[in-house]
């Protein structure tokens, strides 16, 4: 039974079904007039929809009132289920009959819209055509009809381009600047933007909604859909970084040029201010000197001697001494001189205070956003470069040793890699760099041996146990058969007439077994055999059940070779 808003239409919709079929061409007649004349904004006694419909008039009694929005909606369905049992014939169609697909491209709108149409009144009814199979068709009268006591909403429908997301984008960065600016709540921010851009109000609503529930962190407004609190200077500073101009963030956000600097100022300084910056901290930093001690004094000649400034006989020393067995990469790493116990404590120190003097300032920032100067922003920035360099070069000088620890633990895991080693290894140093306290005395090279060899601890066992679970599995007795050098007397004949003996008794497996044996060993063919999740994937099975076929279709072989092939196989 069809969903019907009156319960007076849902009555009369039982009692036509009762009828006889020879009576449904003048109902359904009578259903498309109603639809025509009724209008959403007035009422309609039943009396005159029961007449219309049947050519009757009900019996005496309370003649209600009926909503023509809700008329129209429940005369659709009643339509629809009228001729769904007993569809009509195609001749019976009052003027050009229309399926969805057509009609949706006659108004140059989705199927779906077409659907929304049908609840607002584009009645439909099921014809049966020519072969026989119904289809539910729109009839050219019905709609002329709705598009007479509709053309607004046709005319929307036809001008609607499905949203690119590039204008998804758009629509999300306008609401943006509107939080951030007015703090304005979802329902207000729906009617500036669909006045600006043309949209449909629910179009830019559904738009933002979605945006929020999908990006819950980066979310616009809350649960009652009041606009967060956004800080205008994060967004002009996040656009500015995205490549936008000063002249296009003036205009977006409705501001000069001079304001949008301040911003941007300001976006910096919030920043700086939220992030506190880690080093190793030291007594001697707050020492008066302590600038010419660690800035231009020793770390300073110690960034020089590390920068490369270094005689042509310690280079070559350096040279001779790379290994030949490793990749050219991993050689070039060998170039880099290493640190003398002097040059790294000194590097050490100058990096840390570069990060003490950056912190200092941040610390000021913090204190005085609104006053901070690109300055003193700049500041900060150029002490941060300068650590930055420094602990790059620290790196460099110790890669080698990355190496040296990575290569011991290959022994005895053959299904390691050493570059995914290497790569673990690289962080592992990274952060000692970070936590390394020079003031206790100890060489780096103890510290990052440490924590390198704690890390890998760590990642070893992982990577290990990844191998073994994606492994396919060492092949029994075929794998021998294929011509590995397990045996110093195995040769290529002997290797050829076991594949020989194979084949011969392929013909006892069955089409399934034959095909994934030959795959599996390589004997279809010159090439090597095929992984187990390969084969699967091509015949639509699991990996295990390629696995339960072959070891059955290995039986049936052993039983079916001899002893002939059994030697064969067994070198």
């Amino acid at each position: 039974m069809k969903s019907f808003r009156l319960a007076e239409i849902k009555q009369l919709a039982h009692e036509l079904t009762m009828s006889p079929a020879r009576h449904r061409l003048r109902q359904v007649s009578g259903i498309l007039r109603v639809i025509e004349l009724a209008e959403c904004d007035r009422e309609y006694p039943y009396s005159f929809v029961c007449f219309h419909v049947t050519g009757y008039r009900p019996r005496k009694g309370a003649d209600s009132l009926l909503s023509g929005k809700d008329l129209k909606a429940d005369l659709v369905e009643l339509l629809d289920g009228l001729t769904a049992t007993q569809p009509l014939p195609a001749e019976a169609s009052q003027g050009r009959l229309y399926d969805a697909e057509s009609l949706s491209r006659r108004f140059k709108v989705s199927t779906k819209t077409i659907s929304r149409w049908r609840q607002r009144g584009l009645a439909g009814a099921w014809y049966a055509l020519p072969d026989g199979k119904p289809q539910l068709g729109f009839c050219e009268r019905a709609v002329q009809q709705f598009v007479a006591g509709n053309l607004d909403l046709v005319r929307r429908g036809s001008a609607f381009c499905v949203m690119s997301d590039a204008e998804r984008a758009d629509i999300v960065e306008r609401a943006r600047v509107l939080v951030a600016q007015t703090h304005c709540s979802l329902h207000a921010a729906t009617l500036k933007i669909a006045e600006e851009t043309g949209r449909a109000v629910e179009t830019i609503r559904y738009t933002l909604r979605r945006f929020d529930r999908d990006h819950p962190e980066q979310a616009l407004f809350d649960r009652a859909e009041q606009g967060r609190a956004l800080d205008e200077a994060t967004l002009v500073l996040e656009a500015y970084r995205a490549g936008d101009g000063l002249l296009e963030l003036a205009r977006r956000f409705g501001r000069r040029e001079a304001e949008i600097r301040r911003l941007l100022t300001r976006g910096r300084a919030m920043e700086l201010a939220a992030k506190p910056i880690e080093y190793i901290s030291n007594a001697a930093f707050e020492a008066s000197g302590a600038a010419d001690g660690f800035g231009a004094g020793a770390g300073c000649a110690g960034v020089r001697h590390a920068a490369g400034v270094r005689k042509a006989s310690e280079s070559d020393v350096v040279m001779a001494r790379t290994p030949n067995e490793l990749p050219p990469y991993l050689q070039a790493l060998y170039r880099t001189p290493l640190l003398s116990r002097e040059e790294e404590a000194s590097l050490f120190a100058a990096m840390n205070f570069a990060l003490h003097q950056a912190e200092g300032l941040r610390g000021k920032i913090a204190a005085d956003i609104a006053g901070t100067t690109d300055e003193q922003i700049a500041a900060v920035e150029e002490r941060l470069e300068a650590a930055g360099r420094i602990r790059n070069r620290i790196i460099q000088a110790n890669l080698r040793l990355v190496v040296s620890i990575a290569k011991r633990h290959l022994f005895g895991h053959p299904t390691l890699n050493l570059f995914e080693l290497v790569s673990d290894g690289n962080l592992s140093l990274m952060r000692a760099v970070d936590k390394f306290d020079f003031a206790r005395g100890f060489r780096f090279s103890t510290y990052a041996t440490w924590a390198i060899t704690r890390g890998f601890a760590r990642s070893v066992p992982e990577e290990l146990a990844q191998a073994d679970r994606f492994q396919t599995g060492s092949d029994e007795m075929l794998t021998a058969a294929g011509g590995t050098e397990a045996d110093a007397g195995e040769t290529e004949e002997t290797a050829r007439a076991a594949k020989d003996a194979v084949r011969r008794t392929l013909r006892l497996l069955d089409e399934r077994e034959r095909v994934i044996v030959e795959r599996h060993f390589g004997l279809c063919g010159e090439g090597g055999g095929e992984t187990l999740d390969a084969i699967g994937r091509d015949l639509g099975i699991s990996k295990e059940r390629v696995r339960q076929i072959e070891m059955k279709a290995l039986a049936k072989l052993r039983s079916g070779l001899g002893e002939r092939g059994a030697e064969l196989l067994a070198g």
